[in-house]
């Protein structure tokens, strides 16, 4: 954003930016307090801009009801030259989901402190009939002080809104209730169950319904809807039997046997009685900086650490080059003295001297040649880099899937179809995104991403076919799971159909495939029916992989095409 200024507020720079939207630290110059200014892109498609600005005010509205300790406070809602923003409070601290990262585990009774304070947010959200629907780690900030914050209320369900409130499963996969994962109806249990995920991932480290060698969503969202997790005290024995009936309530597959107010589990948190074991040591949380971007998800956090240490960088190469700049000039110096000198000795002492400065010349030299590094360890550090940058594009991807599953926005550009040809206009929806790792010489390693989403034509596609076309076509449409009609037209002497019309409304299915390839430090990309028929590959060096995650996003929703130069047909 150009602009100094939005509204009344003072911008001082930029916290973060998605696909989306942006934040911006800011200063209200009426009473000179610091806010976090959320804004809506300005360049989104008009189409696209409509359904996102209307969740972007519905956080404003859902939060800006709400006054709570533990959660964000709404100071402002506004407009300036088309531009929505969001101003509201500026926290500190970290989130929980970078706490979770840490080596050492939240002793217990922070846990329970922390979970109690979530209930108490969810609790007093209730009573206004708002549920949250993204209860999840990366949306609570913690203070040094140990209060935790719930922000991100941009799904949450509001009785009046006229977005789309069943039928698709919003929020993200792992933290999800069973009921969302079966696009059904959410309320406020719903919120209960997604706090008992958070809960067992803090008390054991690891998520319940998450297993090792998974490779799709799907197979956690089938347990969260059909199977038991398993108990607390199985992993860590160790645990107060109080935990395990607190988290076996809350994770109950039926709404009815859970427990009916986010305050009453907050109440069952605070009463448990503690062993004095080695795993319950009190800790105070150690004072942190200041997160800049609790409002983003952890990928603009991302974005903005890796700017940081691109700077770092190149402020380092920058004094290295005038430090060499320097050496050169002592030397060409040095050289000029000693040639003078020369000149005024006899000539016996003047070969002696030159033999000298010959020496002291290649001396020199070798000084001033950079370190040659060690061919394993700079491999090993350009691997872990592509695997720092792969996870980060897939942490972006993930975002940029829940954006289109909440907003399913319309194309700015057409998709193109087998049979089908040209879609003029459709929406996306329906997106999920994950990813598979590979052990590389005892370490884990992002190898694999996949992305995929559906098309649905607005109106419905239509599209006449002739005799082997058709089962051709149905076959096509049946592997996809695309939701169609059929209606026979013409028929020869035998029953089989000669003319056929189909209608194809939704479920026309697109995928992004990601690869790293460790041995040549390089990705491949294949696409699939991403505005193009068919599958195309792109090959781009492991230097790029951040910012074409962001071109694939821009290119998937048909805002340009930078990221087809990318891409070569197969």
């Amino acid at each position: 954003m150009e602009a100094k200024t939005l509204g009344r507020y003072r911008i001082l720079g930029e916290l973060g930016r998605g696909a989306m939207g942006a934040v911006f630290r800011a200063i209200d110059p009426l009473i000179e307090r610091e806010v976090a200014l959320k804004t809506l892109l300005p360049e989104l498609p008009a189409e696209v801009l409509a359904e996102v600005r209307e969740r972007f005010l519905r956080e404003a509205r859902s939060a800006g009801r709400l006054n709570h300790p533990n959660i964000v406070i709404i100071h402002d809602v506004g407009e300036q030259d088309g531009v929505a923003y969001i101003a509201m409070e500026l926290l500190e601290g970290r989130s929980l989901q970078q706490m979770l990262k840490d080596p050492q585990r939240i002793p217990l009774q922070t846990t329970a402190d922390l979970a109690a304070q979530i209930a108490d947010a969810l609790e007093h959200a209730h009573k206004f009939s708002i549920v949250h629907r993204d209860v999840k780690p990366a949306n609570v900030m913690v203070a040094a002080s140990g209060r935790c914050k719930l922000t991100d209320f941009g799904m949450a369900y509001v009785p009046s809104s006229t977005m789309t409130q069943t039928g698709a499963a919003l929020g993200s996969p792992k933290y999800m209730s069973p009921e969302q994962v079966l696009g059904q109806k959410s309320d406020p249990r719903s919120d209960v169950f997604s706090l008992g995920v958070v809960l067992y991932e803090m008390l054991t480290g690891r998520s319940p319904f998450e297993r090792p060698g998974d490779t799709s969503v799907f197979q956690i969202m089938n347990r969260i809807a059909g199977e038991p997790h398993p108990p607390l005290r199985s992993i860590n024995p160790q645990l107060p039997a109080a935990f395990e009936r607190i988290v076996d309530r809350a994770l109950a597959k039926k709404p009815e046997q859970r427990y009916q107010r986010a305050g009453d589990l907050a109440q069952d948190l605070r009463k448990i009685e503690y062993a004095d074991t080695p795993y319950e040591k009190t800790q105070l949380l150690k004072p942190q900086k200041q997160a800049h971007n609790p409002l983003l998800d952890d990928l603009d956090a991302f974005a903005k650490r890796y700017d940081s240490e691109e700077q770092a960088r190149l402020r380092a190469a920058e004094e290295e080059r005038i430090k060499k700049e320097e050496q050169v000039r002592r030397w060409q110096e040095d050289e000029a003295r000693k040639r003078a000198a020369y000149e005024r000795e006899p000539k016996a002492a003047g070969e002696a001297a030159r033999r000298l400065g010959a020496v002291e010349m290649l001396r020199k030299q070798a000084a001033m040649q950079p370190r040659r590094e060690d061919p394993a360890a700079a491999r090993s550090k350009a691997m872990a880099k592509l695997d720092h940058d792969l996870r980060a594009a897939t942490q972006y991807l993930a975002e940029f899937a829940k954006e289109l599953n909440d907003v399913a926005p319309a194309t700015g550009a057409p998709y193109d179809f087998l049979y089908l040809g040209r879609v003029a206009a459709a929406t996306l929806s329906e997106a999920w995104c994950d990813s598979r790792p590979r052990r590389i010489e005892g370490k884990d390693y992002c190898e694999h991403v996949l992305l995929r989403f559906r098309v649905s034509p607005q109106p419905p596609a239509r599209v006449t076919l002739q005799t082997a076309d058709i089962p051709q076509f149905e076959q096509y449409l049946k592997a996809m799971k695309a939701l169609y009609e059929l209606r026979v037209d013409a028929r020869s002497d035998f029953g089989e159909a000669t003319r056929a019309t189909f209608s194809v409304r939704s479920g026309l299915l697109c995928e992004v495939e990601i690869r790293a390839d460790y041995e040549a430090l390089a990705v491949t990309i294949d696409v699939t029916n991403v505005r193009r028929i068919g599958k195309v590959r792109g090959r781009i060096p492991a230097t790029v992989v951040t910012e074409m995650a962001d071109e694939l996003a821009r290119y998937a929703l048909g805002v340009d095409a930078d990221f087809a130069k990318r891409l070569t047909a197969v």
